[in-house]
Formats: structure tokens, C-alpha cells, sequence
């Protein structure tokens, strides 16, 4: 038998028109509303007050119908309405009335016939969905962590509940007008065709199909829309109308819903979100160790007693990253982990370089300052310590808090809270560390070769701006700074120069910052100092 509930804003409506007819939830003295009812479902028959009704009318269908939380029989709720004075169409949950033949567009989805893990997100964002009647979800996290394969697994489980879902890659940027007439041309049938109006109509129309029809989008790479070289949040020159067009479908009521699968969080989002709003987000972070070996077993790996849970660790049980890390360990170790874990490295091939790389490229120049030190430190630190390091940038604590606002809306940062302290400190996840140090290393060294070439210290950035050793640390720490970045910056100077060249272009250099003043110096004349001692200290050994 057909059953059907009112919408989130039907029941607001139900709960208007029966507080004006004076109806309580209860019949109390007063069945009328069951009485009229009656009348309607089995017009035939004489109702009476005191009962009995007819078939399908009840208190208990009349509470279920004033609460909205389980369907009645469509009759009983047609009727409830009719005597409500309302539209039952108006009122009605949508969900209730499909055939679960839902139209389909998935677009260019990748195939996901192998997924593991994520019952606890998939049940969360179902829950959101289905049951919350969220307008706008937005997942986001660093690149290869799982968000489009997770949005197609939760769009597969929740499509019975939609007449229509769409699937999007915003990959290749598509205008929003263009990507507006595809959705409308699908929405409507293929009856509305011509989109020649202007953007906001378009968008307008676009939510009128979002009110009319329940939806779901699901839009997957939006951060490509998204403008790179500044802070996160800020879109590129002309598609500024994909903020305003998720800024009113999170707004304005529809019975739709919107999925954005993203590596940096729109500033709508974290403007409109909330953990009892119909906009809400959820932060991905990596697998844990049950469905990371599943992972590792589809590469082959069965025997998973020997090093697996430090390889999970190591890179966080992102799911691209122990992809690419078990080829390798499968070609060069012979599928050994624990030998693996045993060179004390990590392993940053080109794939998951350029995943880095493309996220890297995005970042402001601050974002960039900020990083390098977070890599260099090795450890956490807290805002008062990063703005110590960073004396020679000028940066005040509002801008510092802002860029790692904006790190943190790009999931690049790890953010522990010290309870002792009661202070907050942050990190980076191993990997990232890896490429940035990676990273630093090459471009120090193409600052010291680009200043003896030229003779100028325009170039001198990072060399001015961060300390390659800190010198208040311990000793320990200290060493453990020589082998990650001196000794590495030394080594590739190497490979161009002999140890007797590297001493005259280094000592070359630090003649040219004498008598410069402390902003231009910076953390230059120390830095080159360490590099020139520990290079005439290789050429005093034997």
C-alpha cells in the first residue's frame, strides 16, 4: 500500500493549520478531525463521533502524521491534509513518492566495484542526507585521501531516495552558464533547451527544478574553480557565480541535495555550516589499519604480521598513497614491508609528487613561509613559536592565524591541542613533510648556485627567511637537523662542485652580506656559516 509523510517544511505548515483548527495531538472530547476524515477516505459510509474510523485513520496515524518521522498510508495523509486545508502535494516528503527508478547521469564517474571501509563517514553523510534533509554537504581532504570514491559509494547507497541524480567533475573548470543549462536540460527532460538568460536567472531556474524535483548533484574537484597563489576560499576570474550559486543552495529551501567533493573548503561552507544546519562538512582523514591491509592485499601483499601497521601509519592510511608505496615495495623489496620500514624512509614517487605538487602550487606565499618551517621543525609547534621563527617576515599574529586558517581548509595541516599547556601546536603528516623537505632542499640549492651566478642577492629567499638549523635546540635535535637538511643541501651541491669550490663560492657569498642590514640578512649569513663548516669539516676528514 502507497505510504507517505510530510517534508521538513510541511510539518511546520501541518503544525500552523492545527494549532488555527484548535486540533491536539490527542482526540481528548474532541474527534472531529478524525470524524471529517473518515469522511473523506470512505465517503459511502455515516461517521459518528466516538468512533469507529475509517481504515487508516487512528490517533496513532494522526501523531505519526503531525510528527513526520514514519510514513502513513497516502490516503489517511491525504485526507489529514484535505481537512487541514492544505495542498497534500505541497507538504509531502517527495522520497515517499518515488518508484525508486531514478534517472541517472553519472557523468565520467570512476569505476568504484572496489571500496573499503568508510562505514562510519558513509553512515554519518547518509544520515545527513536522508534523514537530516541537509541542503549542502561538502567533503573535504588532502589529494588521494578517497573523496570521489567515498561520494560515489554514498551516492550509489542514497539514490533510491532521488528522482533525479547528477554526477560532475569540475575537473576541466566549466563555465557555471554551461554547467547550469547541462543540469537544467537534464532536470527538465530535454524540455528546456534554451538557456540564453542571465546567470542569476539561470540559477534561479536551476533551484526552482531543486524545489519542484528531489535532487541530488554531486560535484566532484571543485577546487579547480578555485583561485591558486592566495589564501584558500577565493575563486578564479569568472567563476566567482559557483559561490554564489552554493551559497543559495545552502540558503534557500528546497528538498534537494548538493554534494561537493573538495581539497580546500569553500568560505561558504565555513559560513553557512553547522551540526544542526542543513549545510554541514566532514573532514576526511585516512583509513584505518582494517581497511588499509585491504587495501594492501588487493596489491598482493598476504602475509601482513611484519611491518603493515607502521606502513599504515607512516602515510597516514591515505589511500592513493599505500597504492603507489606498495608497487614499490612489491618491485624493489619483493613485497617485504618490514624491509621497507627498515630503510627509515619515506617514499615520494612521481605520482604521488605530482598529487603533492598540484596542492603545493595552490598555496599563497605566507602558506608557503609557513609550511617550510612546520617542515623543517619536525615537530609540533604552537602560533608563538611560529611567529618567533618567522621574526625576519614581518608577519603580525592576525595575519599568522588567518594563512593557517587557510592551511586548515586545505587539510594540509595535522592540529593537536597540549592539555597541560592548554595550548594548541601544529604539524604536517609525514608525506607531506617529505616532499616539502624534498622541496626545500632543491630550491636552497638552486638560490646559493643562482647568487654566484649573478653576483646578486635578490634571489636569497628561503635561505633569508628560514634557518636551516635552529640553533636553540638541543643537541639531539640539532643532529637530527644536519641529516635531514644540511647534509642533504651539502650532498647536492656536490654533484656541480667540488668540496674547494663550494668553500669559495659560500665564503664568496657571505662577503657579499657583510655590513647588510638585519632584513636583508635574515637567517642568511648563519645558514651559509653551518653549510661552509660542515663543508671544511668533510674536507678535514681523510
Amino acid at each position: 500500500m502507497p505510504s507517505l509523510k510530510a517534508s521538513r517544511l510541511g510539518i511546520v505548515k501541518i503544525r500552523q493549520a492545527r494549532n488555527e483548527k484548535g486540533w491536539g495531538w490527542s482526540i481528548n472530547d474532541d474527534d472531529t478531525c478524525f470524524v471529517e476524515a473518515s469522511k473523506i477516505v470512505e465517503p459511502e459510509k455515516n461517521w459518528q463521533p466516538g468512533g469507529p474510523y475509517a481504515d487508516g485513520v487512528s490517533e496513532g496515524t494522526w501523531k505519526r502524521f503531525l510528527a513526520g518521522r514514519q510514513a502513513i498510508s497516502a490516503a489517511a495523509f491525504k485526507a489529514f491534509c484535505q481537512i487541514l486545508g492544505l495542498n497534500w502535494q505541497e507538504v509531502v516528503d517527495r522520497r515517499t513518492q518515488l518508484d525508486h527508478n531514478t534517472r541517472t547521469d553519472w557523468g565520467d564517474a570512476i569505476d568504484i566495484s572496489v571500496f573499503y571501509g568508510r562505514s562510519a563517514e558513509l553512515e554519518q553523510l547518509e544520515q545527513w542526507i536522508t534523514k537530516e534533509d541537509c541542503r549542502l554537504v561538502a567533503l573535504f581532504g588532502m589529494g588521494g585521501i578517497g573523496k570521489t570514491a567515498l561520494a560515489l559509494k554514498l551516492a550509489e547507497q542514497v539514490k533510491e531516495h532521488f528522482e533525479y541524480l547528477i554526477w560532475r567533475s569540475l575537473r576541466n573548470a566549466p563555465p557555471l552558464q554551461e554547467f547550469i543549462s547541462d543540469m537544467i536540460e537534464f532536470l527538465s527532460n530535454g524540455r528546456e533547451t534554451d538557456l540564453s538568460e542571465s546567470l542569476d536567472s539561470g540559477v534561479s531556474r536551476l533551484l526552482g527544478h531543486l524545489r519542484e524535483h528531489r535532487c541530488l548533484l554531486l560535484l566532484d574537484d571543485f577546487e579547480t574553480v578555485m583561485r591558486g597563489g592566495e589564501l584558500a576560499g577565493q575563486y578564479r576570474g569568472g567563476y566567482q557565480g559557483y559561490g554564489k550559486l552554493i551559497q543559495r543552495v545552502g540558503e534557500e529551501r528546497h528538498q534537494s541535495c548538493l554534494v561537493l567533493t573538495t581539497r580546500e573548503k569553500p568560505t561558504e561552507i565555513s559560513s553557512l555550516a553547522g551540526t544542526t544546519l542543513p549545510v554541514r562538512e566532514l573532514k576526511l582523514r585516512g583509513l584505518g589499519y582494517e581497511d588499509a591491509t585491504k587495501i594492501l592485499q588487493t596489491k598482493g601483499f598476504s602475509n601482513l604480521k611484519r611491518g603493515s601497521e607502521e606502513l599504515i601509519q607512516l602515510y597516514r592510511g591515505n589511500p592513493s598513497a599505500l597504492k603507489i608505496v606498495a608497487s614499490t615495495i612489491k618491485e624493489v623489496f619483493n613485497g617485504d614491508i618490514y624491509q621497507f620500514i627498515d630503510q627509515s624512509t619515506l617514499v615520494v614517487n612521481d605520482v604521488l609528487n605530482n598529487l603533492l605538487s598540484e596542492q603545493f602550487q595552490r598555496l599563497s606565499a605566507l602558506e608557503v613561509e609557513i609550511i617550510y618551517w612546520l617542515a623543517l621543525e619536525n615537530y609540533p609547534i604552537s602560533i608563538p613559536e611560529l611567529k618567533a621563527n618567522m621574526q625576519f617576515s614581518g608577519v603580525s599574529s592576525s595575519q599568522l592565524i588567518v594563512a593557517l586558517t587557510s592551511l586548515q581548509r586545505r587539510s594540509l595541516l595535522d592540529k593537536k591541542s597540549i592539555q597541560e599547556v592548554e595550548e594548541v601546536v601544529f604539524t604536517l603528516q609525514p608525506v607531506v613533510m617529505k616532499y616539502l623537505t624534498n622541496q626545500f632542499i632543491e630550491q636552497v640549492c638552486k638560490e646559493i648556485r643562482t647568487v654566484v651566478k649573478t653576483k646578486s642577492l635578490v634571489k636569497l629567499l628561503l635561505l633569508r627567511s628560514h634557518a636551516l638549523l635552529n640553533e636553540q635546540e638541543d643537541d639531539e635535535l640539532k643532529a637530527i637537523q644536519i641529516r635531514r637538511i644540511l647534509e642533504p643541501v651539502i650532498e647536492k651541491l656536490y654533484v656541480k662542485l667540488k668540496s674547494s669550490d663550494l668553500v669559495v663560492q659560500l665564503k664568496e657569498i657571505l662577503s657579499m652580506l657583510k655590513d647588510k642590514s638585519p632584513p636583508i640578512v635574515g637567517y642568511a649569513q648563519i645558514n651559509i656559516l653551518n653549510l661552509l663548516n660542515m663543508t671544511e669539516n668533510k674536507l678535514q676528514q681523510p
